[in-house]
C-alpha cells in the first residue's frame, strides 16, 4: 500500500530561492531520491501512462531507501517533501558560473510569500490552473488540518537549509558564494579583534548592505513598475494604481516582488457603475492575456501566471517579461494603513530594516515563509520584530543590532504561544484565557482614564482575538497595529516549526559568539585568516550561486539598456 501511494501520487516539486519567488515543477514519480544540482531535471506534460512503472523496473527496496520509514507514513511523506524542495532554475558549473534555463512551459511562478493580505486571511485557492498546484496540494491541506485541529498537542521541528540553499556534499564554495555579505564589513582590519556582540552588529549591517538593491537593480525594478502602471492605465485610465509592499516601504531586496494595488476611485461617474475587486481583476486579466473583446493591447510587458479568483483578496500573479521579476496585482482598499505603519516603524527603530532582512532570509533559506502552507510571511514577521524592539526599549542602544537580534531570538524562543498574545500598542503580553486576575489587562473604557480612552479599540481588539484563539490556541496571537481586530498569527500554522528553528539558531549563534570571545587576540579579519569566521554563518551561510546569478541578470539588463541609449543618442 505504501509503495502504491508513493508511486501514484506525483508531488509538486517547488523551491523558494529568494524572498519572493516560488517555482513549481512536475516531478516524475520514479525519481524518489534527493536530487543533487548535477542531477536535477525538468519534466512537464506527463501523461497518465508516464506515472506507471515499467514491468522491467526493479522493485523498490525499502531497506535501502533513505526517504522511507516503514514504521511511519507521516515520517515518509515529510522526508519526501523535504527531498523534493528543489527546482532547476539555472545550471551551475564547477567555477560557479550560471546559465539561466528559460522554459516557461516547464515552470510557473506560484504565489510569493510577500503577498499583501491586509487581514492575513488564508486565501481560498480553489483553482484548476496547473500554476496553482502548490495551493491545492492535498499534502499541504492535510498538514494544515492536522496542525490546527483543536485539542492537538502540536510539536514543531527545527528546519535545516532547503535544497537550493544547501551546498552539495563535500563541495567547498568560495567565500563570495558562501558568505557573500562579509565583503561589506566595515573596518575588517588585519590584527583587529572586537567583541562578539560588536562583530554581530557589524555582520547584520553588512548583510543588509549586501541584499539591498544596487543602483542598477533598482533602475530595473523602477522601470518594471512603470511598465506595469502604464499598462494598467492603458487598459483602464480610470483606475488608481499604487505601489505597495516592500517596494513601497523600502524593505525590498534586489529580487523582491513588484506589488501594486488597483482601485476604482469614488467619483460621480464611477458611482453609477461600481465594480467589485474580483470584477476589476477579471477585467485586467482579460486585457493582459489579450482576450478582452474591446481592448486589444499590442505590447504586453508582463504575462499572467495565475489568477487567484477565489482568494479573500483576489490576486493576479504575473511575471515581468524583460526582467523576470514577479508581479502581484491586487485590488483592496486597505493597503494604506499597513504601509504607513511600516514606514513609521522603520523611522522609529534604526535597526528594524537590517533585522528584518536578516530574519527573513533565515526563514526563506529554510522554506518557512510560504504563506499558503502556514509559513511566516513578511508583514507578521516585521510586526514581531517591532514588538521585540518595543519590549527591549531602554535596555540597549538604539543602534545595537546584535543585542536586538539576540533579544528577538530569546523572546520568541521562550514565549508560550498557547497562553500569551502579543500587542504592539500598547506593548504588552496579554493572556489568552481571561480570568478575574487577568481582567486588569483590559480596563473598562467607561472609567474615563485618558490612556484607556486612547486605547479603547486596541483593548476591544484583544478581547476579540482571545475569543477567536480558542479554536487553535497553539497559534501565535499577534495584534495588528493597523487593525486591532486582526490577528496576524492566525494563518501561521507553522509557527511551532518557526519557533523550534529560532531555538536552534539561537543556540548555534550564541555558541559561535562564545567561541569568538574566547579567541580574543585572534584576527577575525578576512585578509588575515585562512578560515574566514562569521558569526552569522550558522544562520545565513549557504549556497548563494543561484541568488547571485539572478541578480547578475538584472545588472546585465540595466547595462545593456544604458549602452543602447548611448548608441541611439
Amino acid at each position: 500500500m505504501l509503495r502504491d501511494h508513493l508511486s501514484t501520487r506525483t508531488p509538486a516539486l517547488f523551491r523558494t530561492y529568494d524572498a519572493s519567488v516560488r517555482l513549481i515543477i512536475s516531478r516524475p514519480p520514479w525519481a524518489r531520491r534527493p536530487l543533487s544540482r548535477s542531477h536535477r531535471f525538468l519534466a512537464a506534460g506527463l501523461t497518465p501512462s508516464d506515472s506507471e512503472h515499467s514491468p522491467h523496473d526493479p522493485p523498490p527496496s525499502f531497506s535501502s531507501e533513505p526517504n522511507i520509514d516503514i514504521t511511519s507514513l507521516r515520517n515518509t511523506l515529510d522526508a519526501h517533501r523535504e527531498a523534493n524542495r528543489a527546482s532547476i532554475i539555472r545550471k551551475v558549473d564547477q567555477q560557479g558560473r550560471t546559465t539561466t534555463i528559460n522554459n516557461p512551459q516547464n515552470r510557473a511562478v506560484a504565489l510569493a510569500d510577500s503577498v499583501h493580505y491586509p487581514d492575513q486571511q488564508e486565501p481560498n485557492l480553489n483553482t484548476s490552473s496547473q500554476s496553482a498546484q502548490l495551493f491545492s496540494s492535498r499534502a499541504a491541506q492535510n498538514s494544515r488540518r492536522w496542525s490546527s485541529s483543536p485539542g492537538k498537542i502540536v510539536k514543531g521541528r527545527s528546519r535545516g537549509l532547503a535544497t537550493v540553499w544547501r551546498p552539495n556534499n563535500g563541495e567547498t564554495l568560495p567565500i563570495r558564494f558562501r558568505l557573500p555579505w562579509l565583503v561589506h564589513l566595515r573596518d575588517a582590519r588585519p590584527g583587529t579583534w572586537i567583541p562578539a556582540i560588536d562583530r554581530l552588529s557589524a555582520e547584520i549591517q553588512a548583510f543588509y548592505t549586501y541584499v539591498s538593491p544596487s543602483e542598477e537593480e533598482q533602475r530595473v525594478a523602477d522601470s518594471a513598475l512603470q511598465d506595469i502602471i502604464r499598462f494598467i492605465k492603458s487598459a483602464d485610465g480610470n483606475l488608481d494604481v499604487d505601489i505597495i509592499g516592500s517596494r513601497a516601504t523600502g524593505t525590498a531586496d534586489a529580487l523582491s516582488d513588484l506589488d501594486v494595488n488597483v482601485s476604482n476611485p469614488l467619483t460621480p461617474a464611477s458611482m453609477n457603475k461600481l465594480r467589485t475587486p474580483r470584477a476589476i481583476l477579471g477585467f485586467l486579466e482579460g486585457a493582459f492575456r489579450g482576450r478582452h473583446k474591446k481592448i486589444k493591447l499590442s505590447h504586453r510587458p508582463f504575462e499572467v501566471i495565475v489568477h487567484l479568483k477565489n482568494a479573500k483578496v483576489p490576486i493576479l500573479i504575473c511575471r515581468h517579461k524583460s526582467s523576470g521579476l514577479p508581479v502581484q496585482v491586487q485590488c483592496t482598499p486597505r493597503t494604506y494603513d499597513s504601509t504607513e505603519y511600516t514606514k513609521a516603524f522603520l523611522k522609529e527603530y534604526p535597526t528594524l530594516g537590517s533585522l528584518y532582512k536578516v530574519l527573513k532570509q533565515m526563514l526563506v533559506m529554510r522554506a518557512l515563509t510560504t504563506g499558503s502552507s502556514g509559513g511566516l510571511t513578511s508583514y507578521p514577521l516585521l510586526n514581531m520584530i517591532v514588538a521585540a524592539l518595543k519590549f527591549s526599549e531602554g535596555k540597549f542602544q538604539s543602534t545595537d543590532a546584535g543585542s536586538h537580534l539576540l533579544y528577538f531570538l530569546d523572546m520568541y524562543s521562550e514565549i508560550d504561544f498557547s497562553s500569551q498574545g502579543i500587542s504592539i500598542r500598547p506593548p504588552q503580553f496579554f493572556p489568552k484565557e481571561v480570568t478575574e486576575e487577568s481582567k486588569l489587562h483590559f480596563p473598562d473604557p467607561k472609567e474615563g482614564a485618558e490612556t484607556t480612552e486612547t486605547l479603547e479599540y486596541e483593548f476591544e481588539g484583544q478581547r476579540r482575538l482571545i475569543i477567536r484563539s480558542k479554536m487553535h490556541p497553539h497559534l501565535m496571537t499577534l495584534q495588528d497595529p493597523a487593525n486591532p481586530s486582526n490577528d496576524l498569527g492566525q494563518s501561521v500554522y507553522r509557527i511551532k516549526d518557526v519557533q523550534e528553528t529560532f531555538i536552534s539558531l539561537r543556540e548555534k549563534l550564541k555558541k559561535a559568539m562564545r567561541e569568538w570571545d574566547s579567541s580574543q587576540g585572534t584576527s577575525g579579519g578576512i585578509e588575515n585568516s585562512s578560515v574566514v569566521r562569521s558569526l552569522l554563518e550558522p544562520c545565513l551561510g549557504g549556497d548563494y550561486r543561484i541568488y547571485e546569478g539572478d541578480r547578475s541578470d538584472l545588472r546585465k539588463l540595466d547595462q545593456g539598456r544604458r549602452a543602447l541609449k548611448k548608441v541611439t543618442i
